[in-house]
């Protein structure tokens, strides 16, 4: 694992007189609908939008009841007949209570239920929702707040879409709950997690805490209090008020002076009220967590698998960027120009890219996200990674007979890992090549860029970073990483590959890419300047061939037939001979 991030769901709670809400919208409603989802015209369809409550939170209303549902509905140029609110066990479980509003309207919209939800405490989930029957298209769903993985359920026709992933907040559902005991004390830790997946032994802990109000007493001054290992580091006193449902996330530093082992260590979370009331429902005043210090710690390298072309007149803005990423991050940082439409395609490379990228230029940072490749934003992006990792690498590569290159990796990992998921990708690539650019910043009409405003619009350049193959595939082998990694433990993996061809061997170089099979995920990599064996045979090559006689060479050097097939030198230059 490269990051330890562990979030628990926090759903929010406003306060009407007896009454709270629960919901994760944050009690808001779109002023325009969006991510719509609608039948046929002329067709029924039913609609829904549900939100799941699991059981850890409802536990803390226990006794109350839920009356109500609340359907938030945006703008809309019309609006169904007629809103069923309904609570359910599961999500295609019995209902457990309904109830219809006529007639709604935009706003906020109360469903009473015709018999209402008493909360057990014992419930595993609950999912509250409403439905409306429609003839045509209807754009009234409304995300708002933050987006949480249980507050984004659309039904359509029984069937569930999950549309956490679009990133429009969550739906504007609320579950109305309602009592004689509606908790006035009850602070909430919703998540919690350390920035890095380890930290260096004796520096501070990096830690986010969200903390909740979920109650109607205002909680000023609330405190957090931090133990390493059962020994109490750290308090944490918050300045200022937490009322109705507000929540406020956290940046610490915990101390670690109190560790003097390197390990794993579990940092244990309590919040508490300042005035000392005693929490209505102390369950989740309580966050645990695990991570480790460590003597040595391994930096993560940022990998930018940048989508490029000759024939592509924007793409400078890219050749830009990975220079100066090489240039001021030498050590964390590799990028690898993958060619389209030139002479320097890879197809297996470009065949891959292509079905990442809606567009060139693109960068595919470590294979998890797509950005553009220009400086500014490449350069946050390897700001905002996560900097450390638990795995290191150390790669070499010869050229051995048959024109093959051999690679080593030295690999180790900080902790133990039983059941370890790795793929292990090769990649040869190759700096200095020619190429005819097409230049759209040709003139300064774009502004500046990095001197390609004063080169023509085909600009005869040099390009480095160039990938000349992969292997043994683009998504690597999954069997040359063992499962089971030991802490500390020392793993030499090699492989062996036809050198692709290159134009010269004194710009070749090599890297390794290390991902999570589970993910795809790049967590970590490695390169060497050079291959072993490849610049000495090229340079002796050059020497003869200042005699003028055309005489061809294999790769180590060696005189050869004019014949011969393959990969061959003639006078110093390497070049493919079928």
């Amino acid at each position: 694992m490269v990051a330890c991030a562990i979030t628990f769901l926090s759903f929010n709670v406003s306060k009407a007189e007896g009454q709270l809400f629960l919901s994760y919208c944050d009690g808001l409603i779109a002023t325009s609908s969006s991510g719509t989802i609608a039948g046929q015209s002329g067709t029924n369809a039913t609609i829904g939008e549900v939100i799941r409550i699991p059981g850890s939170m409802l536990a803390a209303y226990k006794g109350l009841q839920i009356a109500a549902v609340r359907a938030g509905l945006p703008d809309a140029s019309a609006y169904p007949d007629a809103l069923t609110g309904w609570i359910a066990a599961s999500q295609e479980g019995e209902r457990l209570a309904t109830g219809t509003l006529s007639a709604p309207d935009k706003g906020w919209n109360e469903i009473r239920l015709d018999q209402a939800y008493t909360v057990t405490g014992n419930e595993e989930e609950l999912w509250i929702g409403f439905e409306f029957v429609q003839s045509k298209k209807l754009n009234i769903i409304s995300f708002a707040g933050e987006t949480s993985v249980d507050g984004c359920w659309v039904v359509k026709n029984a069937k569930y879409y999950d549309f956490s992933g679009r990133g429009y907040g969550s739906l504007s559902v609320e579950g109305v709950v309602e009592g004689d005991n509606i908790p006035q004390h009850n602070l909430t830790i919703a998540s919690a997690s350390t920035a890095y997946t380890m930290t260096h032994l004796g520096e501070p802990i990096k830690t986010n805490v969200r903390i909740v109000n979920n109650a109607t007493v205002a909680a000023v001054k609330p405190v957090l209090e931090f133990s390493l290992n059962g020994n109490p580091v750290y308090t944490y006193e918050y300045p200022g008020t937490l009322n109705y449902r507000d929540k406020k996330d956290l940046r610490l530093d915990v101390p670690t002076e109190s560790i003097a082992e390197e390990g794993e260590v579990t940092m244990d979370i309590r919040l508490k009220w300042a005035d000392g009331s005693a929490d209505e429902y102390e369950a989740d005043n309580e966050y645990s967590l695990t991570t480790t210090l460590s003597k040595d710690v391994y930096l993560r390298v940022m990998v930018a698998e940048e989508a490029t072309g000759a024939w592509c007149g924007y793409c400078v803005r890219g050749l830009v960027g990975m220079a100066y990423m090489r240039e001021h991050y030498p050590d964390t940082f590799i990028g690898i120009g993958v060619h389209n439409g030139d002479e320097y395609v890879v197809s297996a490379y470009d065949n891959w890219m292509r079905g990442w990228i809606d567009g060139y230029p693109s960068a595919v940072v470590n294979r998890a996200k797509v950005i553009d490749p220009n400086s500014s934003e490449m350069e946050q992006n390897l700001n905002n990674m996560y900097p450390f990792c638990d795995i290191n690498m150390k790669l070499a590569a010869k050229l051995g007979d048959n024109n093959k290159v051999k690679y080593s990796v030295e690999l180790t990992s900080l902790t133990n890992q039983t059941d370890a998921q790795y793929n292990i990708v090769f990649v040869v690539l190759e700096d200095k090549l020619p190429i005819t650019q097409t230049n759209y910043y040709a003139g300064g009409g774009l502004g500046p860029m990095g001197g390609f405003e004063d080169l023509p619009r085909s600009a005869e350049i040099e390009i480095d970073d160039v990938a000349r193959g992969v292997y043994p595939s683009v998504t690597g082998s999954s069997t040359l990483v063992p499962s089971q990694l030991n802490r500390g433990e020392v793993y030499t993996i090699e492989y062996e590959a036809n050198l692709p061809t290159i134009a010269d061997g004194n710009n070749v170089w090599a890297a390794v890419l290390l991902t999570n099979r589970a993910s795809n995920e790049i967590v970590q990599a490695a390169k060497v300047a050079s291959i072993e064996g490849l610049v000495q045979g090229i340079e002796q090559v050059s020497r003869d061939a200042e005699t003028g006689i055309e005489t061809l060479y294999d790769l180590q050097g060696r005189r050869i037939s004019r014949n011969a097939t393959g990969i061959i030198i003639r006078n110093g230059r390497i070049s493919f001979q079928r």
